[in-house]
Parts: structure tokens; C-alpha cells; sequence
């Protein structure tokens, strides 16, 4: 695979109900802009991805690539609410913050970036996929240096995965992100693997394969269930199992900020991250922290 260097992360998770002014306070610590007609969407993509580059200077072209399970949907609820309930028109910048990829305009002119700007939704695996396009984009050249994240809401995060497990997690909001380039200088990390498989025999199959090789850490994401860890923990008989779902909370992003607590925590380890979808198409994401 491309050569992939990871130079920073990081992973705000915030209670379910997170105030959008606790936000604001939080965000005015690593930006003097003042946000105004904004939502938690938005203010969570910014504080999150903000974070991550404290004490960087980002390139000119750096891209944002802003993955998302559910997106803007509550602010779209509001909107909705005002239309068919109160049978009013809705607030113009409401309307305009319907769209979810506004997050990403936000962040770009935050901070004065003019690369790649895309938003990726797939259920389950919107990180993923993200990571694999934003892979595809290093290997033809088309970017060099991206910010990749993961920003989700609590509420809609628990409708969404009440109706696929059993598995109970408290919800949180959350906004991980990684600051990956091309160069290795510098670096704190890297990818070492970004793969996909269209069902869990393929994948199984994948890690037997592979041995235990350096894995020292393993993470299931939130539709991985008891027998299926069993059977790859079976396999790789890593040092450590990460469960950041139930240290830390479950939101549509969780792989996201899953990733970036294991750079901030783990140092010189090797993360094997292993999640699936509704439909049993499996992604497994490999990472070497320095």
C-alpha cells in the first residue's frame, strides 16, 4: 500500500448531551475565530479536527477528508420540525446547516486550507471507506498530506445501533481525526494495512494467513460480536485487547476515535482493528504507533 505517516491524532468524545457552548469554550482555546449560527455538527468537526494539528503548520493543499455515519441529521430534524410542526419557514443558516459537508467548509476556512474537501458516509464503515479512498488518493498522487476524521452525534448514534446489536454502550459525541501525510519525517506513526473483505470467511481467512505477526493490540468495532473476537482473538493472540467501545462510548465514529486514542496511548505497539457492517462486509485497519 501507499506510504502513509501519521503525524498527529486526536479523539474528543463528549457527554450525550454535550452543550454547543461548552464547545464554543473549548474550541476558542486553539482558534480566535468566533463561530456564530453553528450546530454541535459542526462545532464538534472543528473542535476535534483542531485538536489534531494544535502546533502544526498545514500545507497550503492539505485535504479534509470528514467521514460521518449520520451526518447533520439533527440539525435537519430542527428544520423539518419548524416546517411540518410549527408550520413556519425555518432560520436561514438552519436551512444552510442541513448539509452536512458545510462542517468540512468550516474547517477548511478555519484553517485556510484550499486541498481535497470530501464527505464520506457508509454505514457502519463510513471511516473506513474514507480511509481507503484517501489511500487510493496517495497511491495516484492526487494529495500528499490529508486530515481524515470521524464526527458523529450521540442520539441519532443510538437509534441507528439499537436496530443492529444487543450490544449496549454508552453514547457519546464524538470527533476523532489523523493527520496523515506522505513524508515520514516527523511522523508518530503509520498505516500498515487498510483492507476490505466482503464477508468474515474472507477475512478469517486473511488473518490466519498472517499469523500472529507484530499485532500487539486488537480492537473489534461495535458489530463484531462474542464468538466472532473469540475466533480472531484465537488467531493473533495479541498482548492486549483495546475496548475503547466500553472504556470510552460508542458514537457512529467510533473507529475514528478508537484510532486516535490508540496513538495518543500506545506507544511503540501495533493496533489490529477489525469491524463489519450490517451487511458482513468486514474492514480491517492495521496501525504501527512509533
Amino acid at each position: 500500500m501507499s506510504e502513509m505517516y501519521i503525524h498527529s491524532a486526536s479523539s474528543f468524545i463528549g457527554g450525550e448531551n454535550t452543550d454547543p457552548i461548552f464547545l464554543k469554550e473549548k474550541l476558542s482555546s486553539y482558534t480566535e475565530e468566533n463561530f456564530r449560527r453553528v450546530n454541535r455538527f459542526i462545532l464538534l468537526t472543528l473542535l476535534g479536527a483542531r485538536q489534531c494539528v494544535h502546533n502544526h503548520v498545514l500545507d497550503f493543499d492539505t485535504a479534509i477528508y470528514l467521514t460521518t455515519e449520520h451526518g447533520n441529521l439533527g440539525e435537519t430534524a430542527s428544520v423539518l420540525d419548524e416546517i411540518y410542526t410549527a408550520g413556519s419557514l425555518p432560520k436561514p443558516f438552519g436551512f444552510i446547516n442541513t448539509m452536512s459537508n458545510t462542517a468540512a467548509f468550516y474547517l477548511a476556512r478555519n484553517l485556510g486550507v484550499r486541498g481535497r474537501n470530501i464527505m464520506v458516509s457508509s454505514q457502519h464503515l463510513s471511516f473506513e471507506r474514507g480511509l481507503e479512498l484517501l489511500q487510493v488518493d496517495f497511491a495516484l498522487g492526487a494529495t500528499e498530506n490529508a486530515l481524515i476524521g470521524g464526527v458523529d452525534e450521540a442520539l441519532l448514534s443510538r437509534i441507528a445501533l439499537e436496530e443492529q446489536t444487543d450490544r449496549v454502550f454508552k453514547m457519546v459525541n464524538g470527533s476523532g481525526w489523523l493527520y496523515v501525510k506522505s513524508v515520514k519525517d516527523g511522523a508518530c506513526g503509520e498505516f500498515s494495512e487498510i483492507r476490505s473483505f466482503s464477508d468474515g470467511h474472507a477475512c478469517i481467512k486473511w488473518i490466519t494467513e498472517r499469523g500472529k505477526s507484530n499485532v500487539d493490540v486488537v480492537s473489534f468495532g461495535a458489530l463484531i460480536d462474542a464468538d466472532e473476537a473469540a475466533a480472531m482473538k484465537e488467531i493473533l493472540h495479541p498482548l492486549a485487547e483495546f475496548d475503547y467501545l466500553c472504556d470510552y462510548g460508542y458514537s457512529g465514529s467510533a473507529t475514528a476515535c478508537g484510532l486516535g486514542l490508540f496513538i495518543m496511548l500506545f506507544h511503540g505497539k501495533t493496533l489490529l482493528h477489525i469491524n463489519r457492517d450490517q451487511r458482513g462486509h468486514f474492514a480491517v485497519i492495521e496501525v504501527d504507533r512509533y
